[in-house]
């Protein structure tokens, strides 16, 4: 029966993913602030300071419009059906769309990972914890829910790039960094999880050089950008406001913690529960980037803005997805009873986890 019932949460996972992703994209794209509007960030004319440098959302809206102006020639009355307001635009239905494919991508990405943790049906079930964290960065922050077209996008390339840097497969890490540091270039943070992750399996040489090439390829990105923003407006494409006494200041305020407290959903309670079982790389690795990040957010960033952290969210599920598989690891090998003594079966944690 247990094997029945897995063959069965497989195809109800989908089911699930899909639902969830239609629903943040609705959720997101009205319970938000549209701190960028997506109307004027689409034209790409350089302004708008670091964000002009995260060109990704923009550089996808043409190729739609693009691709898609032939058929609209040949089909004048063909157009995307209203929904209710605010979604009355091509452009409303475009951010829309973009959410809900970013958001379905990290849920089956993160699906993937899980999967290649632990093999056991019921523990891919966890990749939900994604959605669910994803709600409290950026519609269930206090006073700063802000809507950037880019964050959902980033969310699910970091968790595409933490799940290759984990698999240890450089040259489609170094294909997935292009478009994902096109979006946003916290991506480049993912080249140090790469270094952390498989420090020991490349001999010491070929490791550093293909982190190498990979932080030379940002490199390059970012000149080129800055090339085609200054062509365009000479005094555009500014880099960010040096934020630190800001940030300072708000951590006198009690509703920072509080809105900080709740980062990923409270997800890291899971995460610090099952530390133990986390393999020693990761633990390292994980401790890095963290206070890699939360030092330059606190330099760069607005703290109280929580969806800065969002990316990580995959660092904590691999965190919590080894942890997890490791007290399982631990608990198979301990003597245990059910009830009157009755022996556990094999499905039994498999089957706590999909719980």
């Amino acid at each position: 029966m247990t094997e029945v019932q897995g063959v069965r949460r497989q195809p109800l996972l989908t089911v699930v993913c899909v639902l969830l992703s239609a629903h943040f994209a609705i959720a997101y794209n009205t319970l938000t602030s549209a701190m960028v509007p997506f109307h004027t960030y689409k034209d790409l004319k350089g302004d708008g300071g670091p964000f002009a440098y995260r060109m990704l959302p923009a550089l996808l809206w043409k190729a739609a419009t693009a691709l898609l102006h032939p058929l609209y020639l040949r089909f004048p009355r063909l157009h995307m059906p209203y929904l209710n307001r605010p979604f009355t635009s091509q452009e409303d239905w475009f951010v829309v769309l973009l959410t809900f494919a970013a958001m379905l991508g990290t849920l089956l990405v993160a699906r993937r990972l899980l999967r290649s943790i632990d093999s056991h049906r019921g523990f891919e079930w966890m990749a939900l914890g994604m959605g669910y964290a994803a709600y409290f960065d950026t519609m269930l922050v206090l006073n700063r829910n802000l809507y950037y077209p880019y964050d959902v996008a980033a969310l699910f390339f970091f968790t595409l790039l933490v799940y290759l840097a984990y698999q240890g497969r450089p040259v489609a890490f170094t294909l997935v960094l292009i478009p994902a540091f096109l979006n946003k270039e916290t991506a480049a943070v993912a080249i140090f999880i790469f270094l952390g992750l498989q420090y020991g399996r490349y001999s010491l040489l070929r490791l550093m050089s293909l982190c190498a090439g990979m932080g030379a390829l940002v490199v390059a990105i970012r000149l080129a950008e800055r090339a085609y923003i200054q062509h365009l407006c000479s005094s555009c494409g500014g880099m960010t406001q040096n934020q630190f006494s800001e940030n300072v200041h708000q951590m006198f305020n009690p509703l920072f913690w509080l809105s900080e407290s709740a980062v990923f959903g409270f997800a890291y309670v899971a995460a610090i529960l099952f530390w133990r079982f986390v393999p020693v790389r990761v633990r390292v690795t994980s401790i890095a980037v963290f206070v890699l990040w939360g030092a330059a957010m606190t330099v760069v960033g607005i703290l109280r803005e929580v969806r800065i952290f969002s990316e990580l969210s995959a660092v904590v599920l691999l965190m919590i997805g080894l942890g997890v598989h490791g007290w399982l690891q631990e608990r198979r090998l301990e003597p245990r009873t059910i009830g009157e003594g009755a022996p556990a079966v094999d499905g039994e944690a498999s089957f706590v986890v999909a719980i």
